[in-house]
């Protein structure tokens, strides 16, 4: 009794199968042809699943990261189809007799234009299953490499996956969205103005330091003297500056030489070590240290404190020099 019931059914639905194939040959209204054809029209559906653990971390510069993506592919055309015979069943479907296989084109919407970014696969053939065969899946991989110009900041990329209509079955887009971020570099330029500079004893003099960010985000830049002597003053400002991406800033450094620079032949050089680490603060982010070197001479042989008297000096030598040829 079940299995004559079935069969009823089958007929019943191949009937109006195929009077729903002919009625656009019938000289009947608009409205009625199209809500015919839609008793027979069935629908596609997509979904992506990704391996995104490659994109936990900050991804490097310069290197290819792949993302493995599954392609998830149902319909929902009855398996009453499957009673119908071949090449019947196709013909109403697809209007051919041979099945044909979907086509499911991937593509990056809007890369940005600092990443290499795209699919190893963008088009993908797969088996139109029936409502009850489930999912058919196929993977491709999705490559991302951040040029040197990247933002280290989160970016957002879309995955768009469609596919056409073929025959009674329609075609869908799907979209998802995955997001990266590359890593931070920590890159800066340094220029000091006249780095060797000779001075006298207890004299001033600044220098004059530009320090550039050559980085992909915004970087701090702390300046510290390395094993400075007591006997010199120095000072850097500002203590630490925020740089912009292209962007520069100037450090003044500035010392005064001790009383005592410049009785003899003398130099003294200073180190300034300017870190370079990413603003705001992000754990693990990676951070640089540049070095610049300073250096101060003295004039040569002086005597701080001591030039009026030795003036005194020369004046009364060359006074009794003087008075000792007039006494000749």
């Amino acid at each position: 009794m079940n299995t004559k019931l079935k069969t009823v059914k089958a007929l019943i639905f191949v009937s109006i199968l195929l009077s729903s194939l002919f009625a656009g040959l019938l000289i009947i209204p608009e409205q009625e042809r199209t809500a015919s054809a839609k008793l027979i029209e069935f629908h596609s559906y997509m979904d992506f699943d990704f391996n995104a653990d490659p994109l936990n971390e900050p991804l490097a510069i310069d290197v290819s990261v792949t993302v493995p993506v599954e392609i998830k592919y149902s319909t929902d055309i009855p398996d009453l189809f499957q009673k119908i015979p071949f090449p019947l069943n196709f013909i109403i479907l697809y209007g051919q007799s041979i099945g044909p296989m979907q086509q499911i084109h991937l593509e990056i919407v809007d890369p940005p234009d600092w990443a290499n970014i795209y699919l190893s696969s963008p088009d993908i053939y797969m088996d139109i299953p029936f409502a009850s065969d489930g999912e058919k899946i196929k993977s491709t991989n999705l490559v991302l490499s951040p040029r040197v110009e990247s933002p280290a900041e989160s970016y957002t990329i879309q995955i768009k996956a469609t596919c056409g209509d073929i025959g009674k079955l329609k075609g869908v887009t799907y979209q998802e969205s995955l997001s990266f971020t590359p890593s931070f570099i920590p890159t800066i330029g340094i220029t000091t103005e006249e780095p060797v500079r000779t001075v006298g004893p207890h004299e001033s003099v600044n220098f004059k330091i530009t320090v550039s960010n050559r980085g992909n985000k915004i970087t701090r830049v702390t300046p510290q003297l390395v094993n400075s002597s007591n006997e010199w003053t120095p000072t850097i400002n500002p203590t630490q500056f925020e740089i912009p991406p292209n962007g520069d800033t100037t450090f003044s450094f500035s010392v005064v030489s001790p009383f005592d620079f410049g009785w003899h032949n003398d130099y003294e050089k200073f180190q300034i070590d300017f870190k370079s680490e990413v603003y705001p603060y992000q754990q693990g982010a990676a951070s640089s240290t540049r070095s610049v070197y300073i250096v101060i001479n003295n004039y040569g042989f002086s005597t701080p404190g001591f030039e009026l008297v030795f003036v005194l000096f020369a004046v009364i030598f060359v006074g009794l020099i003087i008075k000792k040829k007039n006494t000749r």
